[in-house]
């Protein structure tokens, strides 16, 4: 193994530089940048200038980093942030949340060329209109490349009409690739994603950073209320179910009133809705009628005049009827 005055000293430094942002942040989310283009990690960069460091490094000067940290620190989870860290990575050390980090990511979308030499994701189309390229060779490259119908108008090229050149599937060439980019096509989308973080000592893989939380919030409401519904069944008493518990027990008490030789006077108008809607049920049995609510029925429109005295003996009847 190479003494520390064998290695060189940029390398040295640089471990340095790595395990001081080690000290002065709390939180690091190790990027993979294998498929990330300088331009947009120089962009995230500025964008992230205030509130967080990128760190661009070999992946053996991270690990050293990581581990000497570690010696120092005595910190926990850093054994495992060090086994996830991918072969060309980026750390970035941030005091914020690895959660509004990759808010922060998801809002930076940018669109790049087709990969050469690959199976493209997405169908890839090239639209009407001036290419702004001269005429010259590169028409025949727009032609035999890509087969795509061309013009030519004002000393430029023109595309006739829109045109797929390739579907969801295909294989792109290096050649296609090429024309491609040359005509400013950039139909995939890229995002810098997290590939793990570590938050002061706690390790946070990615498939957590990144799953659907207004899913697992549903799952938690649907858990909430199937345990609720088993706890008011059997009589579990505290602060989420006492109030189901009393209005199951009062229309328990309602329903068990209805059944039992007892009149409560504060029940009256309980016991003629109880009475009316019975009558309508028996009603509709007897004569074959649908059964309305007491509520909606319509009020007939005459009524025939009885004496006052029978009236009053026909109610009486009628809800002495109730308790036999």
């Amino acid at each position: 193994m190479l003494s520390r005055k064998e290695i060189p000293r940029w390398k040295v430094e640089e471990v340095d530089s790595i395990v001081d942002l080690f000290k002065k942040y709390k939180n690091v989310i190790v990027i993979d940048v294998s498929n990330i283009g300088d331009k947009q990690i120089q962009f995230t960069r500025k964008e992230l200038r205030d509130i967080a460091v990128l760190k661009m490094s070999k992946k053996s000067l991270q690990l050293r980093a990581i581990e000497r940290y570690k010696e120092e620190s005595g910190k926990e989870g850093l054994d495992e942030l060090a086994e996830k860290v991918p072969g060309q990575a980026s750390l970035l050390f941030t005091d914020l949340d690895p959660f509004e980090i990759k808010r922060i990511f998801d809002e930076n979308l940018w669109m790049v060329p087709a990969k050469p030499d690959s199976i493209t994701p997405v169908d890839i189309w090239v639209p009407e209109g001036d290419t702004g390229l001269p005429t010259g060779q590169v028409i025949s490259e727009l032609n035999m490349t890509l087969k795509l119908p061309t013009r030519l108008q004002n000393d430029t090229i023109w595309i006739r009409e829109d045109t797929r050149t390739h579907k969801a599937g295909d294989y792109v060439e290096v050649k296609q690739a090429a024309v491609l980019k040359k005509l400013g096509i950039k139909p995939l989308e890229s995002l810098i994603k997290i590939h793990v973080a570590w938050a002061d000592g706690e390790i946070l893989p990615k498939d957590v950073i990144y799953m659907d939380l207004e899913a697992v919030q549903r799952d938690i409401a649907t858990a909430f209320l199937s345990a609720q519904k088993l706890a008011i069944e059997v009589g579990i008493i505290d602060e989420d179910t006492i109030e189901p518990l009393l209005r199951k027990a009062h229309r328990e008490a309602l329903a068990l009133l209805f059944k039992v030789p007892i009149f409560d006077e504060s029940m009256l108008e309980e016991y003629l809705r109880r009475a009316e809607l019975d009558a309508t049920i028996i009603n509709a049995t007897v004569l074959g009628e649908s059964v309305a609510s007491p509520a909606t029925q319509a009020a007939p429109e005459t009524k025939k005049e009885e004496p006052e005295e029978d009236e009053e003996e026909e109610e009486s009847v009628g809800i002495g009827g109730l308790f036999g």
